[in-house]
């Protein structure tokens, strides 16, 4: 039996989608439903649109994951040492030189994978083992990079006063920092869409 929201074959007999938790032999709002009202047949566009909303807080996850993966290979920093009249530029790095932005990159590997599995329909029928995990990383991964930033600051203060050295910090901390804060509203919208699936299922908890 296919659901009817999201595409999913579900056993012969099931009142509820295994993958959405939809009422089978309903269907739901959205471009596939549309056209079954019509009477005519989904097009795979339809049910493609259909399926991608129905899981747009998992895709906004990995989206804004993947996004904070490439950061780390964005400039980091530019570093100029002044030295009695003596000048040394060193040339520009990225984050991969970092070993703290070394470390991130493989641990957002474990939310991004998390999030990979949800957008092709395989995890807990609740959905919360995958965003509480998804969460605990997130907040690791914030406070790491907010506490980056802040030292980062720190630094650039003290070498301004001793007016030896010059550092200046790219913007690559502040982008992370929004690329979580779209991370954590993509885990948002996974737990609220799957709570309102549930609840219109009559499924409780």
């Amino acid at each position: 039996m296919r659901c009817e929201s999201c595409g999913k074959d579900n056993a012969e007999g099931s009142g509820f989608c295994k993958e959405c938790a939809a009422p089978l032999g309903q269907v739901s709002a959205g471009p596939a439903a549309e056209a079954l009202e019509s009477g005519e047949k989904p097009s795979r566009l339809a049910r493609f649109i259909s399926t991608a909303w129905s899981r747009k807080g998992p895709i906004l996850m990995a989206f804004f994951v993947v996004l904070m993966m490439a950061v780390v290979f964005a400039p980091w920093a530019f570093l100029k040492l002044d030295v009695l009249g003596f000048r040394i530029i060193s040339n520009s790095y990225n984050g991969w030189d970092i070993i703290v932005p070394r470390i991130l990159f493989f641990l957002a590997l474990i939310p991004l994978i998390v999030s990979l599995m949800l957008i092709a329909g395989v995890g807990t029928r609740r959905r919360v083992l995958e965003t509480h995990i998804c969460t605990f990383f997130a907040g690791v991964m914030f406070t790491v990079w907010v506490t980056m930033f802040v030292l980062s600051k720190v630094i650039s203060s003290v070498v301004k006063n001793v007016r030896v050295l010059a550092l200046n910090v790219s913007g690559g901390q502040i982008a992370t920092i929004f690329l979580l804060l779209g991370f954590i509203i993509g885990i948002i919208v996974t737990t609220y869409d799957r709570g309102q699936l549930l609840e219109d299922a009559g499924i409780g908890g």
